[in-house]
């Protein structure tokens, strides 16, 4: 048969491992990375094919490249911590910590390990939907 001194024991021990777990999920949850919210912005047809024509342009922030059929966009935001790139020769700069990126989006050099991100175009009506 227990005391009570060994069963209050085991209830604060019990007690005190229920609420690790609990702080364990609560901090898993707070820190948990949740996807952005998907924003969706209006691309002017006439500015897609300028940027195409032009070999690729930045509209807003993304870059517009491709054909006039199928263009591809990509990010202006840097992989490393989100400062907005620029055009430099032979692909983007980063001004902030000299991460640099071919035309392709690839790191080449610098911090950023992550190409630049992919934008998903979509034909609606007039316009161009870019899915950020």
């Amino acid at each position: 048969m227990s005391s009570r001194r060994d069963f209050l024991g085991q209830l604060w021990t019990w007690t005190g491992r229920a609420l690790i777990a609990a702080s364990g999920l609560v901090l898993f949850r707070a820190l948990r990375s949740s996807a952005p919210p998907v924003r969706e912005v209006a691309l002017d047809a006439a500015a897609v094919a300028r940027a195409v024509a032009s070999g690729g342009a930045a509209i807003g922030e993304i870059f517009v490249s491709g054909t006039a059929e199928a263009p591809v966009a990509r990010s202006l935001a840097c992989t490393h911590l989100g400062c907005r790139v620029a055009g430099a020769p032979g692909g983007f700069a980063c001004p902030c910590h000299g991460s640099r990126f071919d035309a392709a989006g690839a790191p080449v050099a610098g911090p950023a390990r992550a190409a630049l991100a992919r934008v998903s175009l979509a034909r609606r009506g007039d316009a161009w939907i870019a899915r950020l």
